[in-house]
């Protein structure tokens, strides 16, 4: 048997990359890392930590020029009622809406999906954790 067809041995260990510490990046502002060859948006919200691959699903358009704020939701006929405040992030091409913390589309528009990757902080500073560990579902 190959390399390349060689069974795993086991699940991969996650891997913790540091971006710097907490004080580094501003409410709100998007700040791009390079890791693993991948370049990732990572945005601090009133909400936390958010980290998404910087390429819409649709048109490759670079996330990290979008809007971050909340959405339209469902709601009865003649009512208005706005959400997700923080948790949303608008295509700066086509104003497709993603949720920063599981890249699912808002709405169901599409079923393409931005990668969210999940983020730890803590005293020694904000680390973006990739391979072994899937973003979980809200």
């Amino acid at each position: 048997m190959s390399a390349l067809h060689a069974p795993r041995k086991g699940p991969r260990q996650p891997r913790r990359h540091r971006l710097g510490a907490v004080a580094d990046f501003p409410l709100g502002e998007f700040r791009l890392h390079e890791v693993e060859g991948r370049e990732v948006a990572v945005i601090r919200t009133a909400r936390g930590f958010f980290a998404i691959r910087n390429g819409c699903p649709h048109m490759g358009a670079p996330l990290c020029f979008g809007k971050v704020g909340g959405t339209m939701l469902p709601s009865d006929p003649d009512e208005l009622v706005y959400g997700l405040e923080d948790e949303v992030v608008r295509c700066p091409w086509h104003a497709w809406e993603f949720h920063l913390a599981t890249g699912r589309a808002v709405g169901g528009i599409t079923s393409k999906r931005v990668i969210a990757y999940p983020v730890e902080t803590g005293e020694d500073g904000v680390f973006l954790v990739v391979g072994g560990t899937r973003v979980r579902e809200a």
